[in-house]
């Protein structure tokens, strides 16, 4: 009662508490950074790790349980699953709840290293990362065209598109999936090869030592330094072909068009994306970790249609999915409550 016969008492100066208090609300919520997932740490760390050309089977031997067994090891570890697919090794190694996920993945980092040595040489580097809600991309878009093929349209996203939206505020990445990637595919000859006394792996450790770029160190001229490197990167298809890969046993060379052929072509296809019964490609946008969401994403959608007369060709994109959808939405749903307590206390 005393409070209440002293707010009637005191009724201005309850009325500057109250609305000094609401101000500080709305202050709040503006510097509220908004996203669609709190800012949690999963303890789980997934490593990727390419072998292409390799099935499943020699997958898990040469790469899959050598690392599982080497991760097991780290601190912390409470379980580990993996997949063996043909051509790469997806692992994931789960933490207990409460373990620093920093420290945890650069132990998993040093026991990778020390069995890196042991892999097959066209083993890629395997791919560590911590999994984050905010790693999920913000917006999913496809992308068609009128006018250019589905290389043709890759190719300009990748050059175009895909650096242009990277630099919004806001944008960690731009991902590009789908259409038709560019592949020189080799193809050899057993005859020709069991004829030369040549196998599959001279071939390719031929080419791979023929597509370097080696530094050659520095070139000193009075008081400049020049940075010299030899430049053997293949830049045209006759190149491969007429690279020396063995020689037969009068020391003639042999060359890659001699036991084989060199073709300009496309990788297999293993994904279709179609949106309104036409081929497309997608793109996926990716935020930094401390950004806002809606406000990448708006950076993102705003982008699009001055992006779409950039490129011209009858390229559209089209928006399949933008998390700030949802965050506006739940946004809309507070406001409508904070507004009807504000009014409800108010009368009070």
């Amino acid at each position: 009662m005393k409070l209440s016969k002293l707010s009637i008492n005191r009724g201005v100066t309850f009325g500057m508490i109250y609305l000094i208090a609401v101000g500080f609300g709305i202050f709040g919520l503006i510097q509220l950074r908004l996203d669609l997932y709190p800012d949690i740490q999963f303890p789980l760390i997934g490593i990727v790790t390419q072998y292409e050309g390799v099935g499943p089977e020699d997958i898990e031997t040469l790469v899959t349980r050598p690392i599982e067994e080497t991760v097991v090891s780290v601190e912390g570890v409470k379980r580990v699953t993996s997949q063996s697919l043909s051509g790469s090794s997806i692992i994931f190694v789960e933490f207990n709840w409460g373990t620093d996920m920093d420290v945890s993945e650069q132990n998993v980092r040093k026991q990778i290293d020390l069995i890196r040595d042991f892999f097959p040489d066209q083993v890629s580097q395997p791919l560590t990362f911590a999994f984050n809600p905010s790693m999920q991309p913000i917006v999913f878009m496809s992308v068609t065209s009128d006018q250019l093929g589905e290389s043709e349209l890759r190719k300009l996203l990748l050059e175009q598109a895909e650096p242009r939206l990277e630099r919004l505020p806001g944008v960690a990445s731009i991902t590009t999936v789908g259409g038709l990637e560019r592949e020189i595919q080799v193809s050899l000859n057993p005859y020709e090869l069991a004829a030369n006394g040549m196998t599959i792996d001279q071939i390719q450790s031929a080419l791979a030592f023929s597509n370097l770029e080696v530094p050659g160190g520095m070139l000193e001229e009075g008081a400049k330094e020049f940075a010299v490197k030899t430049n053997a990167t293949f830049t045209s298809i006759d190149q491969i072909r007429n690279t020396v890969v063995g020689y037969t046993k009068t020391g003639v060379p042999i060359y890659l068009k001699n036991v084989g052929t060199v073709t300009d072509g496309f990788k297999e296809i293993t994904q279709v994306i179609r949106t309104n019964q036409q081929n497309a490609l997608m793109m996926m946008a990716y935020k930094q970790t401390d950004a806002n969401t809606v406000q990448a994403t708006d950076a993102v959608l705003n982008a699009l249609p001055a992006m779409e007369k950039r490129l011209g060709n009858g390229i559209h994109f089209n928006i399949l999915f933008d998390q700030s959808t949802f965050i506006n939405q739940s946004i809309s749903n507070l406001s409508s409550t904070a507004i009807q307590a504000f009014l409800l206390s108010g009368l009070v």
